[in-house]
């Protein structure tokens, strides 16, 4: 499992290999993660720039708000990883536990992945406008990372209320 620190190459790397895990729930929370550096970085462009002076209260919360997001989804990304790779070594009981887990894991990355899609909708809608492609990316990128969080969240939740009994 990566660690947070982990170059993004070594991400790349880790999902491309034959393994198991990380998986689409750490590919999700670290696009959740670009999504939120995008936010941040444009509201820190919007800042610098007189011309924005209004939107420089609003900006600062954004970049504020948007570096805790970037730090919670990557740590997420992580413990994705390691609550999916306990997956294929549980048995029984354990295994619905891991899974349940897993849902929370993946919730806890919708909800902060959202949070960081409204930011960088906000910056786009208020910040310096050569950015906003970048806004707009970060956008795309976080709320794509919710919207897989919810199926990874369902698909767990399906597992252990469907299959409970044949785990």
């Amino acid at each position: 499992v990566p660690a947070p620190n982990t170059p993004l190459a070594g991400w790349l790397d880790a999902f491309a290999a034959a393994g198991v895990s990380p998986a689409g729930g750490s590919a999700a929370a670290i696009a959740g993660a670009l999504g939120a550096a995008l936010a941040e970085m444009v509201a820190g462009i919007t800042r610098e720039r007189e011309r924005y002076a209004s939107a420089h209260e609003r900006a600062a919360e954004v970049v504020e708000r948007a570096a805790v997001l970037r730090g919670e989804l990557l740590a997420l990304a992580v413990r994705d990883a390691e609550v999916f790779g306990a997956f294929f070594g549980a048995r029984g009981a354990e295994k619905e536990r891991v899974l349940r887990d897993a849902a929370d894991v993946q919730l806890a990355v919708l909800r902060s992945a959202a949070a960081a899609a409204e930011l960088a909708a906000t910056i786009a809608g208020i910040g310096a406008t050569g950015a906003l492609a970048d806004a707009a990316t970060g956008t795309f990128l976080a709320a794509a990372a919710a919207r897989s969080a919810y199926w990874a969240m369902r698909a767990d939740i399906d597992v252990t209320t469907h299959d409970g009994a044949s785990m």
